[in-house]
């Protein structure tokens, strides 16, 4: 069953139960350890830098933050797995709605290539669906990381769902290397959104009537 409501957070540790493999995601150099203080010691508002991150797109300066969702299921259109988004963000930005799926990522990687994932007719279908959400050539998804492909349909998908107009997707980096940027951007350059540094929202896209953005944030890990 999909989840639809708030985890609540008395603490930090409230997630665990949510995640996919629980305990074995929360513990030193995975996001989730990160991610979830982050974002509860920031209250009602986003994490300093998220913050400065939007305030890079003019759509998203003075974003307010309405609701946000850890561990989001999304259906994905296809027989399968949900997406499971570390945390959907639903934004107020003027008189209307923007989605932000905030992916976390500390030490860990983006998992597997699509040609490593890509192992049953089912996976095939799924991937021509999402590629085709994507304006991506299957030919061309062979060497992304499959997770980037979902996450970002899947805020594409939560719009549509919330009648918006305006999604982000961004991964929100606790390494100190920026360990795995160069993954996400070359899936940035096959979208033709080119992103070569941290710390800034991309050109927006249309996808499926939605103006697409892609970013990556770069925070101090809470540990150091």
């Amino acid at each position: 069953m999909i989840r639809r409501l708030h985890v609540p957070l008395t603490t930090p540790k409230d997630i665990i139960p949510h995640l996919t493999k629980q305990d074995a995601h929360w513990r030193p150099g995975f996001s989730a350890q990160e991610l979830a203080p982050t974002w509860a010691h920031a209250g009602t508002d986003f994490p300093e830098r998220v913050r400065e991150l939007l305030n890079t797109a003019p759509e998203y300066v003075g974003a307010q933050l309405v609701d946000g969702f850890f561990e989001r299921e999304v259906d994905l259109g296809t027989p399968g797995r949900n997406s499971q988004t570390d945390l959907m963000v639903v934004a107020g930005i003027g008189r209307e709605l923007a989605i932000i799926a905030i992916e976390g990522k500390a030490e860990e990687s983006f998992a597997d290539i699509v040609s490593v994932w890509n192992d049953s007719a089912g996976k095939q279908r799924r991937l021509e669906y999402l590629c085709n959400t994507l304006h991506i050539n299957p030919a061309q998804a062979g060497p992304l990381r499959y997770q980037l492909l979902h996450r970002t349909a899947s805020a594409i998908y939560e719009a549509q769902r919330y009648r918006s107009r305006h999604a982000l997707m961004a991964v929100h980096s606790f390494s100190t290397t920026h360990r795995w940027f160069d993954d996400f951007a070359a899936f940035s350059r096959v979208l033709q959104m080119p992103l070569d540094q941290p710390n800034r929202c991309s050109v927006a896209r249309k996808f499926a009537g939605i103006s697409l953005r892609l970013a990556w944030v770069s925070d101090v890990p809470q540990s150091s």
